[in-house]
């Protein structure tokens, strides 16, 4: 039986979003003929690979202290703020599909939520060594 539900659920939206982008990397290339290993060469390509790259560098950091935090604060808080990741991942790749300068807003919610996620989980471990 999973006992942290929410947090297993956010993890599995957050997959699923990634592998989402990468799926449009792999349409990108059909529609607009760039061919592996070339991972250059028209600007909405760039704009479709750098979204999916960018969430592969992002759920490295994320996915750790979703998990970590989840010990500290319990399931819902945890899995509320990795919630906000995977929307901030969302808005992200609207705006970067656009026009690259508004991927901002996305990528502040994405570095925000780990960041909180990183404070919760060091916070935690730190009260675990001085209890």
């Amino acid at each position: 039986m999973i006992t942290m539900k929410y947090t297993a659920l956010v993890t599995i939206l957050a997959i699923v979003v990634t592998f989402y982008f990468s799926a449009r990397v792999g349409a990108g290339r059909a529609k607009l003929g760039i061919n592996a290993p070339a991972m250059t060469g028209n600007p909405t390509f760039d704009r479709i690979f750098r979204v999916h790259a960018n969430t592969v560098e992002q759920i490295v950091l994320f996915i750790p202290m979703l998990w970590i935090a989840t010990m500290v604060v319990g399931d819902m808080w945890a899995a509320a703020i990795g919630a906000l990741w995977v929307v901030g991942r969302l808005i992200y790749m609207s705006g970067y599909s656009v026009n690259a300068d508004k991927r901002g807003p996305g990528m502040l919610i994405t570095v925000g939520s780990t960041g909180i996620l990183t404070v919760i989980s060091a916070w935690g471990v730190i009260q675990a060594f001085i209890a």
